[in-house]
């Protein structure tokens, strides 16, 4: 069915884009690691590591590689999502 391969195709990309979201977030939070490490101990370092544990557990949950793909369930569609697959034909049954 073309609406279930178009509701694969743009999970697929909803994930592609969730994982260049958390590849960009996982680089700034290596960044600020680095940073970190330079700093002389005290509060402001305890209160930046505390920062990045919560920031790299937070990206780690963003991440959709830290899962095992599968194929997404397939909603039932409304009348809407079929237009586009029915070219000249009404989603809402004949019209007269």
């Amino acid at each position: 069915m073309q609406y279930a391969e178009a509701y694969r195709v743009r999970h697929l990309e909803t994930q592609q884009a969730t994982w260049r979201h958390a590849t960009r977030l996982t680089e700034y939070v290596s960044a600020v690691r680095t940073r970190v490490e330079g700093m002389p101990p005290g509060q402001t370092r305890t209160e930046a590591e505390a920062w990045l544990s919560w920031a790299a557990a937070t990206v780690d949950r963003l991440d959709p590689l830290n899962t095992p793909p599968r194929l997404p369930d397939i909603p039932n569609p409304r009348a809407d999502d079929l237009k586009s697959f029915l070219g000249h034909w009404s989603p809402y049954g004949p019209s007269y």
